[in-house]
């Protein structure tokens, strides 16, 4: 039986009724959850204990391996904006808020490099009132750190920015301010903040590939290219070679051609759902805390000695078994060889 068109219509709207009054609910519930958490946070014997749990926390980390190189791909700043009927320019700098949260922490558990993928190449092609508002954030942002950074009062104090990408396509004063922060801030030698603003892989691998052609030319002694010059030759100079903790919020799974050459090799990659500007303390603790573990396993073993090896010499004879010998005879026939050339 065919269903007339307007209570075909009726359904319909009544249907999408249901929907955005559910996404209304689902909104209003988090958000009340959220005020309630702040609430109960801005209490001080909570703010006491949370602080004090999360310092706990770092001095037990502290203790093992942590990665030298984490990096961040701070994805899902328009969404969070989106999902709280907030501006796109309230998601950006709450995503800038994060960062510089998760700053302060890897430089008290002792890491020594962070980079970041503020803004791709391809960014370009968003609307140019974004991409305005990114700029003026960015500059912002750079002005603040490196007070920071020269504030001895501060936990950053000591850091040094780099600003990594292809500059030729910032404007003229947007170039002069990035060298300027970063002259101020060339001193730090304890904590370095990579930037990638704009960037992408292929245009790094470009970049040093210019470089690397260029030297050659110039360099009488025609020494060869290789993987060391041609890494040396990258943005990040000294820490392009690696990066031990890649980090990707937002659920998606994929790198976006950021860090495809430091990653490839003895590299963690983790993919969060949670968007960047909630991404918290504690799952970043989890994923050092997990990188750690393993990493003590694998330094372990590189010193010749087989974890479960070592724990199996330790028990008792009586418990272990007994290896039987194993006749020539029990090996099975080799495979039959074939010739690639076509010769007998």
């Amino acid at each position: 039986m065919k269903v007339p068109s307007i209570i075909h219509i009726q359904l319909i709207a009544l249907r999408r009724l249901v929907v955005e009054t559910r996404e209304q609910f689902c909104f209003a519930a988090k958000n009340m959850f959220q005020r309630i958490f702040g609430w109960i946070m801005s209490l001080s014997l909570f703010s006491w204990l949370y602080v004090n749990i999360q310092n706990l926390l770092i001095e037990v980390l502290s203790v093992g391996p942590v990665p030298e190189h984490v990096s961040f791909i701070m994805d899902g700043n328009r969404r969070y904006a989106k999902s709280r009927r907030l501006p796109v320019k309230k998601g950006h700098e709450a995503g800038g808020l994060t960062l510089l949260t998760l700053l302060y922490i890897c430089k008290r558990l002792g890491v020594k490099c962070v980079s970041a993928y503020a803004f791709s190449i391809e960014n370009f092609s968003r609307p140019k009132e974004e991409v305005d508002t990114l700029m003026n954030l960015f500059t912002v942002k750079l002005d603040e750190f490196a007070k920071r950074a020269n504030d001895y009062k501060d936990r950053l104090y000591g850091s040094k920015i780099r600003i990594v990408g292809d500059r030729s396509l910032l404007s003229p004063e947007m170039r002069e301010r990035i060298a300027n922060v970063e002259d101020i801030t060339k001193g730090g030698d304890d904590f370095t903040l990579y930037i990638c603003f704009p960037y992408t892989s292929r245009n790094d691998m470009l970049h040093s590939i210019r470089d690397s052609v260029r030297d050659q030319l110039e360099d009488k002694l025609h020494s060869r290219i290789n993987i060391k010059k041609f890494t040396n030759k990258m943005y990040m100079d000294f820490y392009s070679n690696k990066c031990e903790l890649l980090i990707r919020t937002s659920g998606h799974r994929r790198l976006s051609d950021y860090m495809l050459w430091q990653v490839h090799e003895n590299s963690t990659i983790e993919f969060s759902d949670t968007l960047w500007p909630n991404f918290s303390f504690f799952a970043m603790y989890l994923m050092i805390l997990k990188w750690s573990f393993f990493c003590t396993i694998q330094r372990y073993n590189e010193r010749n000695h087989s974890l479960f090896e070592k724990m199996y010499e330790g028990l008792p004879s009586i418990l272990k078994r007994k290896k039987t010998p194993m006749s020539l005879y029990q090996f099975p026939n080799p495979p039959i060889s074939v010739s690639i050339t076509g010769e007998e």
